[in-house]
């Protein structure tokens, strides 16, 4: 199996300054980060990102800060387009040449060749970089600085997923990804397709993405049930069935989307719950049942994959910051 470029930047307990010094360089060809009142400690984050061909995708978690990009600094770096969907937190101020608040569970659409002057709260987001030359036709015209509910929730429901896979994807696999990637938000942005993506049956794999978002959202509850998924997304329950057919039903849909979800959570160098809080918040009856369904589906414990990955993250060669920088100046370069 041919291993992703993995690229960790990790500042939590470091001293201000350390940190600083890291988050700056990690966020440097995209936002110059600043105080937001004088007494303020110099501002930080933590990123966990993977490159997937032309795209980075990544998680990213920062506290209180300002972000300002200014015609120098576009001048100086790739104008790429970022998608940014925040989980918690959100920003107020100037992105893709509007002033814009965003809050919890929805995407900014970044277009990298505007200015930028926003201010963000303490935030867990999910950041998806797309150079400009892999949207032809949509990149170079203005974008919105988010879409309707509708096709935020798609948005949403792709990035989280695409973060999620993204972390065990295989490099054979990846130029079907980009691919579909770049198709899928082509659709979401062009107003002409943008029907027809949230309608029409041959992008019944959206549905399935929001479908997946929804048991996400749900895996703790007793209550997850096909009634509470299909109801959740706008579909009958027959309908769900249909979807989830291919899958071997959606109930062992929910139980593998436990189990890959705490798969995930286990190989993010920034998730911190113990093992017990993970297997209550993802469903499990109880840490026994956690600990055998995790080893009958991976053969290893989730204890020995924790620290498989932990030991993984902290190797110096993977989370260097000329590493980053080579892959910012790459990304699209051969389109």
């Amino acid at each position: 199996m041919s291993i992703l470029q993995r690229l960790d930047y990790l500042s939590t307990g470091l001293p201000n300054e350390k940190a600083f010094e890291i988050w700056k360089g990690v966020v440097g060809a995209l936002f110059e980060p600043r105080v937001v009142h004088p007494n303020q400690r110099l501002p930080t984050g933590s990123a966990s990102g993977v490159v997937m061909g032309d795209l980075i995708v990544a998680r990213v978690v920062f506290g209180a800060q300002s972000f300002r990009r200014d015609r120098d600094l576009i001048a100086r770096t790739p104008d790429h387009i970022l998608f940014h969907l925040y989980n918690v937190g959100g920003f107020n101020g100037l992105i893709s040449g509007h002033q814009t608040t965003l809050w919890s569970s929805q995407v900014a659409i970044i277009d990298l060749g505007f200015e930028v002057d926003t201010f963000a709260t303490s935030s867990d987001t999910i950041s998806l970089i797309v150079p400009r030359a892999l949207l032809p036709g949509i990149a170079g015209s203005p974008l919105p600085p988010r879409l309707d509910p509708v096709r935020n929730r798609l948005l949403a429901a792709h990035l989280t997923a695409l973060r999620e896979r993204s972390l065990f994807l295989e490099e054979p696999q990846v130029e079907g990804v980009v691919a579909h990637t770049a198709d899928f938000l082509q659709a979401l942005l062009d107003p002409a397709r943008a029907k027809d993506l949230v309608e029409e049956q041959e992008f019944e794999t959206c549905y399935v993405a929001l479908a997946e978002q929804a048991i996400r959202n749900h895996l703790a509850s007793p209550d997850l049930s096909p009634e509470l998924i299909a109801s959740e997304i706008g579909v009958s329950r027959a309908t769900l069935y249909r979807m989830f057919a291919p899958h071997g039903g959606i109930m062992r849909s929910v139980q593998e989307r436990r189990l890959l979800g705490v798969r995930a959570a286990l190989s993010d160098p920034l998730e911190t719950r113990r093992l017990s809080r993970l297997a209550t918040d993802f469903g499990f009856r109880g840490k026994v049942h956690f600990s055998r369904s995790f080893r009958a589906q991976f053969g290893v414990t989730a204890s020995e994959f924790r620290a498989e990955q932990v030991a993984s993250a902290q190797n110096s060669e993977r989370t260097g910051l000329d590493v980053l920088n080579w892959w910012w100046d790459r990304l699209g370069a051969a389109r």
